[in-house]
């Protein structure tokens, strides 16, 4: 009798261990599955890069300048992405340094997604008095903007021309 309960104790055991087993399999399954899906939701479906989305990106753009927030402007592009960002922002800086009471306009022209990208091309305006006093300035152009899906949206990955916010 003891001999057969010696026999039964580790077939016991030996099912449990297998159903933890089990049991730790399908709960891993639900959390990569919870995490793929909510990655899914993180990053933008390029296929409906639309002129809504160009208009949030350029509205953050318009933002900055307006609130004279260089942070808030350079929200709008990928740092890590952007090739020369480091001389962009020098260059950005340099404007904000320049110029106060900024007010923008842009028309977006037109948008298309390709390749894991968003392009849009829009119409800017600014108008900008100079920080040590004079008339406001206007300067406009059209511009060109790569942008990229992210965690955080849509980011600018390249603007040309890059000289415009000089």
């Amino acid at each position: 009798m003891i001999r057969r309960a010696l026999t039964v104790v580790p077939l016991i055991l030996l099912a449990s261990v297998f159903s933890l087993a089990a049991q730790q399999s399908e709960i891993a399954d639900e959390s990569e599955a919870q995490q793929q899906k909510h990655e899914a939701q993180q990053v933008p479906n390029v296929a409906a890069f639309d002129e809504r989305d160009a208009a949030e990106v350029l509205g953050t753009i318009r933002d900055g300048l307006e609130s004279h927030t260089p942070s808030r402007f350079l929200s709008a592009f990928d740092a890590d992405r952007m090739d020369g960002f480091l001389n962009f922002k020098d260059q950005v800086q340099a404007y904000f340094a320049q110029n106060q009471n900024i007010r923008v306009n842009f028309r977006i022209i037109q948008t298309s997604a390709e390749n894991n990208r968003g392009f849009v091309l829009a119409e800017f305006q600014l108008e900008s008095e100079p920080s040590r006093g004079g008339s406001f300035s206007r300067h406009h152009g059209q511009l060109r903007f790569e942008l990229e899906p992210g965690k955080k949206g849509w980011k600018i990955v390249n603007l040309d021309p890059r000289s415009f916010f000089s």
